[in-house]
C-alpha cells in the first residue's frame, strides 16, 4: 500500500519547507520506509532546487528519488497555515509528498505522481483534501493504489 493513514498528517503547525521536509523523513525513518532519514532529506531537497514542487495554488507534490528508501509511499502533510514554497506565484498548505526506491524512478515515481496529478484536478478532491477532518475520510477520497 502506498499510503495509509499513519502517513496523513492534518492539520500540522510546521512552519516552513524545509521542517515538513525534515518531518516528511522522520516519519519515513519511524515507520521503517528508510533507514537515513539525512539521505532523504538530502534528496528532498537536491530536488527542490532544479524547480520549486509547489503545482498549484495550495499544493506541493516534493518528491525524494533516493537509494534510502526501501519502498515507495505517499505521505499527506496539511499544515495549519499556508506557507512559502519557493513558488513566485502562490503559497502551499497541503503536501504529497512521494519517496520512490531509486531504481524505481523512473516507473513507480510517475504512477504515483500521474494518479494524484489527476485527482487534483477534481474541485471535489480539491475541497476534501482543504476541509477533511480525519485522515479516514482523505484514505476514502483518495484513489491511489
Amino acid at each position: 500500500m502506498i499510503v495509509s493513514e499513519e502517513q496523513i498528517f492534518l492539520d500540522s503547525p510546521l512552519k516552513d519547507k524545509k521542517a515538513v521536509l525534515q518531518f516528511i523523513s522522520e516519519k519515513a525513518l519511524e515507520q521503517g520506509v528508510t533507514n537515513s532519514k539525512e539521505q532523504v532529506l538530502t534528496d528532498f531537497l537536491a530536488r527542490e532546487t532544479e524547480y520549486s514542487t509547489a503545482v498549484q495554488e495550495g499544493i506541493a507534490i516534493p518528491h525524494a528519488k533516493s537509494s534510502a528508501v526501501k519502498q515507495s509511499k505517499l505521505y499527506i502533510v496539511r499544515l495549519q497555515q499556508a506557507i512559502d514554497w519557493d513558488s513566485p506565484e502562490f503559497k502551499v498548505q497541503v503536501i504529497f509528498a512521494i519517496l520512490v526506491p531509486k531504481e524505481e524512478s523512473g516507473t513507480e515515481h510517475i504512477r504515483i505522481l500521474s494518479n494524484v496529478a489527476t485527482q487534483l484536478l477534481e474541485e471535489e478532491f480539491q475541497q476534501v483534501i482543504f476541509h477533511v477532518k480525519d485522515p479516514q475520510s482523505l484514505l476514502k477520497k483518495l484513489n491511489i493504489a
